[in-house]
């Protein structure tokens, strides 16, 4: 059964963030990158457990590892997939996330 999927206002400023970031040496790029990092995204509301659990940094938090430089950062609350954060380029997420 496929959960629903939201974005919070942090992880949709990241996308925006990463999109512009990499659409200053490449466009077309840039829009492709985002749309593969949207999916991976779909692809948790089917299978939700494919992150690693962090209940060190904050309860129900998961992180998902795409690439080598991405990570996706969501909670599973109900029936829902929330992306909380989009971390790229080396970010410390574990305190970011721990602090939130």
């Amino acid at each position: 059964m496929s959960r629903e999927l939201v974005f919070t206002p942090a992880a949709l400023a990241d996308l925006e963030e990463t999109f512009w970031f990499v659409a200053a040496d490449n466009p077309r790029r840039a829009r492709s990158y985002v749309a593969e990092i949207e999916q991976a995204c779909r692809n948790l509301c089917e299978t939700p457990l494919m992150g690693r659990g962090r209940p060190d940094l904050r309860p129900n938090l998961f992180i998902f590892p795409l690439w080598r430089r991405v990570l996706i950062a969501y909670e599973l609350p109900d029936n829902r997939v929330d992306i909380l954060r989009v971390f790229s380029g080396g970010q410390d997420y574990e305190a970011i996330m721990s602090g939130e």
